[in-house]
């Protein structure tokens, strides 16, 4: 039999599945009830549980053998549910739906399902896309993508845009979870600026307001409290989810409750209902306003807004955002279907001319290419500046096109061969304060080769395209790449929230941040300039990434920042690279430059000088390094060719920092040089 692939929206409420049809199109599939949604319930009072409307038929009984509103808890190890013999996570009870969507897309189109693009919420975190990609495959799914329900939402609608360009705002209200995503839409691609969310803020809310409503009402008038009863609670729960849909069609609707042998009755108004919801609509407003702060764009800068999920049905929301936005949204877009059609379209794409696929390639007009982004930066826990408390040290920024990688470093001391192992804590979220942040896992870096001296341990962190997050080490010496294993994060993280233990101990290394003049005049022409950018990289490689900030500014007619002060040593690698000699010799401006830069109190602070003669204006350059001096910047200078030592002695802090570097010296002296910068820099420093 044939296989084929599907899009698939799973969400917290109700799922859809949709595929590319004979024509090319993205298309819904209807569920064996002749549906096109499929609710994400799990019934287990049968042998095989059941799944979809018979298992919300079974909830609204009050049957407590029910599973639902669990996809908020994928990846928790704290969500756990038993019935009969076994444990289900929020991840077992995914695949569940996900195989009932499967074998109902079966049976409709004749073929073996196999493959599937999967959306999520865009402000799904590490844990929660893992465990959506092992529910796909847990219900016999090859998963090609993790895809943001904006995005796929932005995908479907870019479909019937053919030909226009423009910038919307995807405003995705679902049943529990809350997503806004700017993106421009060519007729080239989808490029996702920003996106913001809460994966805790969905129609499940606004039901509870309502059931908080009455289960006040009631307990007053009959000192019957609901929320002391599970089953009255569900009752309470289905009136309330019932009343919420009754408002969007009328102002005021009548919710009776029977609980034992009470018997109430409750009028609600649309009116008073959006009352009591404001602050949540209020959420999403504060969520709206990040994400456009987040791309730099205004209400005015948007072409117009998209609805998106079940929840923009209720009128408030649609009233709501044309007054945030100062226009109605746009309209045409099935609210509930539009995030599983983008999911088909991905699927088609991801696919392409695979020969396990025998239809026609699929066309898409609105968009060829998707540019997504992630909603949480990844970082590490680290020791501030100053060495007083804990930070999360952010490596890669929110909001950048994925897949996106960078690295940070690390000096370890292997004693010997006695200390192997580097252990890394990776955090995800914005908050300096770690223990706000979520913690994905201390990753232990182990078969560190022993040496003498201490060694440089780079950590590459990345975001693949499911903006599942990786992370590798390579210990830089050997060029070898390290074994990785992620465990558990430890019950007990308080010690996050304490002054490190390392404050004690002596000889902590201090924050450093330096910037490299390279001289690259005329005179710099060939050989010696290589040579100066073969310097430069063994300065990088000696440089301790955990406690340093490198830049690099070029100096000749020009002066040019080439990379401000880092502790990625890859983009100060490639400024390097990017060295190319001019004509004259500008130190004055470069040196002033530097200590623009440089106008910082709370490190040790260096300019590391490196030129092959005179400058243009050398007393000018003098009284310029002069006030870097006085502003407490320590500065080396460094000769080559025709560069003269006693006027190196007059650039520099020291004697110790003045160096005239002979023919194939160079690379050994920035060498030097960074180590013992790095290990204090007490020798070069101007003795008082």
């Amino acid at each position: 039999m044939a296989s084929t692939f599907v899009g698939i929206d799973l969400g917290t409420t109700n799922s859809v599945v949709a595929w590319r049809n004979t024509y090319g199109r993205p298309e819904v599939i209807a569920n064996r009830e002749g549906q096109n949604i499929t609710p994400s319930v799990v019934y287990f009072g049968t042998d095989p549980p059941v799944v979809g409307q018979e298992a919300k038929e079974w909830a609204r009984l009050g049957n407590d053998e029910i599973a639902s509103f669990f996809k908020p808890h994928m990846g928790s190890p704290l969500y756990q549910l038993r019935f009969g013999t076994r444990d289900y996570n929020a991840s077992d009870l995914s695949a569940l739906v996900l195989k009932r969507l499967k074998e109902d897309a079966e049976a409709k189109l004749g073929q073996v399902v196999d493959r599937a693009v999967i959306t999520v919420p865009a402000y799904f975190a590490d844990a929660q896309r893992k465990a959506t990609i092992d529910a796909g495959n847990a219900a016999g799914l090859e998963v090609l993508r993790i895809i943001n329900e904006p995005t796929a939402a932005a995908l479907a609608y870019g479909l019937q845009r053919t030909g226009a360009s423009e910038t919307v705002l995807i405003y995705d209200l679902g049943g529990g979870t809350f997503d806004v995503t700017v993106a421009q839409i060519t007729p080239d691609e989808i490029a996702v600026l920003s996106t913001a969310g809460d994966h805790d803020l969905g129609g499940k809310n606004w039901d509870d307001r309502i059931a908080t409503f009455l289960s006040e009402r009631f307990a007053a008038d009959t000192g019957i409290d609901p929320l002391d009863d599970p089953v009255a609670l569900n009752e309470v729960l289905v009136r309330s989810e019932q009343a919420k849909w009754a408002l969007s069609d009328r102002t005021t609707t009548r919710i009776t409750l029977q609980l034992g042998t009470e018997r109430r009755s409750y009028e609600l108004a649309r009116a008073e209902f959006e009352s009591l919801t404001f602050p949540l609509m209020d959420r999403t407003r504060r969520l709206t306003e990040e994400a456009l702060e987040e791309a730099k764009l205004g209400w005015k800068q948007l072409s117009g807004v998209l609805l998106v999920g079940g929840s923009t049905r209720m009128p408030m929301v649609r009233s709501y955002v044309t007054q945030m936005a100062g226009a109605p949204p746009r309209t045409g877009v099935n609210v509930d279907e539009v995030v599983a059609l983008g999911a088909a379209i991905q699927a088609a794409m991801e696919v392409g001319q695979s020969s396990r696929d025998a239809t026609p390639q699929f066309s898409l007009a609105g968009a060829r290419r998707v540019h997504d982004v992630m909603s949480h930066s990844l970082g590490t826990v680290a020791i501030s500046p100053d060495g007083s408390r804990y930070i999360n040290d952010i490596v890669i920024r929110r909001n950048l096109p994925i897949p996106a990688e960078n690295h940070k470093s690390y000096l370890h001391a292997t004693h010997g061969g006695a200390n192997s192992k580097l252990e890394v804590y990776i955090t995800q979220g914005e908050s300096e304060q770690p223990l706000d942040c979520t913690i994905l896992g201390k990753y232990v870096c182990s078969g560190i080769h022993a040496t003498d001296a201490e060694v440089t341990i780079d950590l590459d962190m990345s975001y693949d395209a499911n903006g599942v997050v990786q992370v590798r080490a390579v210990q830089r010496d050997t060029g070898q790449t390290l074994a990785m294993d992620v465990e558990p994060v430890p019950n007990d993280l308080s010690w996050l929230g304490r002054p490190p233990e390392s404050m004690a101990e002596p000889g902590r290394p201090e924050p450093v941040r330096v910037y490299l003049l390279m001289d690259v005049s005329a005179s710099m022409a060939g050989f010696p300039l290589v040579e100066a950018q073969t310097a430069a990289r063994e300065f990088l490689d000696r440089c301790d990434f955990t406690t340093m900030e490198v830049g690099l500014i070029s100096f000749s007619t020009q002066v040019t920042l080439q990379a401000e002060a880092t502790d990625n040593s890859r983009k100060v690698q490639a400024a390097i690279s990017r060295l190319e000699p001019d004509s004259s010799t500008n130190l004055t401006d470069a040196i002033d430059l530097a200590r623009e830069k440089l106008d910082a109190t709370d490190r040790i602070r260096y300019m590391v000088v490196l030129t092959d003669g005179y400058p243009d204006a050398p007393e000018s350059a003098v009284e310029s390094a002069k006030a870097a001096r006085e502003k407490g910047i320590e500065i080396v200078a460094i000769g080559m060719g025709d560069a003269d030592l006693d006027y190196l002695r007059r650039i520099a802090s020291s004697e110790q920092g003045s160096i005239f570097a002979h023919a194939g010296e160079l690379v050994k002296t920035f060498g030097h040089i960074a180590r013992v910068i790095a290990e204090g820099g007490r020798s070069l420093r101007k003795i008082q």
